[in-house]
């Protein structure tokens, strides 16, 4: 759960200290990596959160508003930090300097203490109080600290800091395993000693062995006589470097380690590679390997049957191959969906500060968000999802006090569902609002003069209208919306990816958005067709039917409408619109029936070849103003298979050529 999240959940729970300790740790781990990377300015900030959540967590108070306020500030300026190492930036020295002064006031009414009061920083220790433990900490570096590129060296700083160490100068070796024995003094508790090792904690054994400062002549002569004689009866007394405020001795003891993470680190510079990554499940790894030995396993019965030439195995290998073709396409597709959680868990902070922005009271809920989804769909809808949560949230979701006096609740809802049915996922954003009036949508689209006031259009039809370019039906203009940008942008971004949007409203109900979206668009069933030579391919799910009788039988070749199920629809001739070529009475034409998004239509071809299951590939810029071709895919003998957009293909062609 990342911070922001936590932060959403102690405002609904102030008291609950699981949560506090969550959000103390997420500032905790950021300050130490940014330590580590020598993000100073992010590690004073995340400091100085961190000390106030401490304060939150020993005196277990709840959390108060003010201070979720401020870490929210802050978490949005670690972001902006990250691009402004140097803090460079005008607006981000001021928001930090803002952001300081946030805080002190915040601790103020957290400890009473005085608002002019220091919040200790990384570089200075609080006093040191009279009672001092020592600690043994034992370190076993190996090669895993190399792979995570761990700094040791700021590390161990952090470590340092607490108090007055002690480090063994050769290593011992116990077990076959080479160790660091470290000494240290300090006032501060575990947990500390802990978070300063928070990346080496799984390498780290912790001891507290004594009460005192075991380097202090007087108090270790006062303290019990055992302790003493147990340490004096070692049979080999380490040798201990002496602590300096440089920390020079730790540059030289962790040099050879240090070596190749500095080698390493900087062929994975951040600069030169951004890298997507998806969490995959055991299984699905443990089937891809099954299926990869059985693959080598069948080429081998290939190889050794044309060998011996039994074409009745390579018959048999043949098929074989084809069926772990299949099963490696499945395989490989499961592997790359991912939970929309990931997607969905973003929007919490957005929906809260959009809420508080617009003084609206408003929940977040989500109900299937375990649904999987390719990962490029998910990136892709990211952005839609989210402009449609904000129309929800400012032109859906009334006021209190306008919800109170209709018999609402004061807090609306935003809810996000997603339902898989077959292949498509069907993702719906609804809002409990006040709904949509077509009427005055209708009265917009005539006054702005997207349609005739004489038109008369079905409900769908009125509701499609806000998906025209420049429509708004916003009152007044505000930060979120009301320019009439957007909603064509929605649109425009799910038929990207072969998805479909609706809208169902009721008016004084609410209003839900359903997007209709293939589980993946890098490999799908088509049928292959063939205008001209060149082949063409169809989305299957696309295809009402197909028709192989003459198309002289049913065609009006003036009106371009053919008749089907007792009706006339429009048709395409491939030839005559794409290759520009007038129809040959030798070739008997065949018809493809197209259902796409509520429109239905034929397309005329040359020839239907068959199902084909198609790997699919983006077109290079040539094809960049061809708007209805989405994709080709190799074919087995080595051609091309133009994949065709039904939708684009009726609207941006057969327009032009027949309207």
């Amino acid at each position: 759960m990342n911070l922001d999240n936590v932060l959403i959940e102690l405002e609904k729970d102030p008291h609950n200290a699981p949560l506090i300790n969550e959000a103390f740790r997420a500032m905790h781990t950021i300050k130490g990596a940014g330590g580590m990377y020598g993000f100073d300015h992010v590690v004073e900030i995340t400091h100085n959160i961190e000390s106030l959540f401490d304060v939150i967590r020993q005196n277990k108070s709840p959390i108060s508003q003010s201070l979720i306020e401020v870490t929210f500030s802050s978490a949005d300026h670690i972001r902006e930090l990250l691009n402004d190492e140097a803090l460079e930036n005008i607006q981000n020295i001021t928001r930090h300097k803002q952001l300081n002064n946030a805080i002190s006031v915040v601790r103020e009414q957290i400890t009473g203490t005085s608002q002019t009061a220091e919040i200790p920083t990384q570089n200075k220790i609080a006093e040191k109080s009279a009672k001092l433990c020592t600690w043994n900490i034992l370190f076993y570096p190996n090669d895993d600290i190399i792979r995570r590129a761990i700094n040791l060296i700021y590390t161990f700083q952090d470590l340092f800091l607490l108090g007055e160490y002690k480090i063994s100068n050769t290593p011992y070796n116990s077990n076959n395993e080479q160790f660091w024995s470290i000494f240290l003094v300090t006032n501060q508790p575990y947990d500390e000693i802990e978070g300063a090792l928070l990346f080496v904690m799984d390498h780290c054994k912790i001891t507290k062995i004594a009460d005192f400062n075991i380097f202090n002549a007087d108090e270790l002569a006062f303290r019990n006589s055992t302790l003493t004689n147990k340490m004096a009866n070692e049979p080999e007394k380490p040798h201990f470097i002496d602590p300096t405020p440089k920390l020079e001795p730790i540059n030289e003891l962790f040099e050879e380690i240090q070596a190749p993470i500095i080698k390493e680190s900087s062929l994975t510079s951040p600069e030169k590679h951004t890298t997507s990554r998806v969490n995959v499940d055991a299984s699905k790894l443990d089937q891809l390997m099954y299926l990869v030995s059985e693959l080598v396993t069948t080429k081998s019965e290939l190889l050794l049957a044309l060998e011996r030439q039994n074409y009745t195995k390579v018959s048999d290998a043949a098929e074989k191959i084809e069926k772990l073709s299949n099963l490696f396409s499945e395989n490989a597709l499961s592997i790359r969906l991912v939970s929309l959680n990931e997607m969905l868990s973003r929007f919490k902070r957005l929906v809260r500060d959009l809420s508080k922005q617009l003084n609206k009271s408003v929940a977040f809920v989500t109900v299937g968000d375990d649904t999987e989804l390719d990962k490029n769909i998910i990136d892709k809808i990211g952005e839609p999802v989210m402009h449609l949560i904000r129309n929800c949230i400012d032109h859906g979701i009334e006021s209190p006090e306008k919800r109170k006096s209709t018999g609402k609740p004061e807090t609306g809802s935003i809810k996000i569902e997603a339902i898989k049915s077959g292949n498509n996922v069907f993702l719906t954003i609804s809002d409990d609002g006040n709904g949509i009036d077509l009427n005055f949508v209708r009265s917009k689209a005539i006054e702005n003069g997207f349609i005739n006031a004489n038109s008369n259009l079905t409900e769908k039809e009125i509701l499609d209208l806000i998906f025209l370019p420049g429509f708004s039906t916003a009152q007044s203009l505000t930060n979120i919306s009301g320019r009439g940008v957007g909603m064509d942008i929605v649109k425009k971004k799910i038929q990207e990816i072969r998805g479909e949007i609706s809208i169902n409203t009721i008016k004084g109900k609410g209003t839900s958005f359903v997007l209709k979206l293939q589980q993946t668009v890098s490999i799908i069933e088509t049928l292959l067709i063939e205008a001209e030579g060149q082949t063409y391919a169809l989305p299957i799910e696309d295809i009402e039917a197909c028709i192989l009788e003459p198309t002289e039988n049913f065609t009006d070749r003036i009106s371009r409408q053919i008749g089907y199920n007792g009706q006339l629809i429009p048709y395409i001739s491939l030839r005559e619109t794409l290759c520009n070529v007038s129809r040959n009475a030798e070739i008997t034409e065949k018809i493809v029936i197209i259902k796409r998004a509520g429109k239905v239509y034929a397309i005329v071809v040359d020839n239907i070849i068959g199902e084909y299951q198609a790997v699919i590939k983006p077109l290079g810029e040539a094809f960049s103003k061809l708007n209805f071709l989405s994709g080709a895919s190799l074919l087995g003998d080595g051609s091309i298979a133009l994949l065709l957009d039904t939708d684009k293909l009726w609207f941006e062609i057969s327009a032009k050529s027949y309207n």
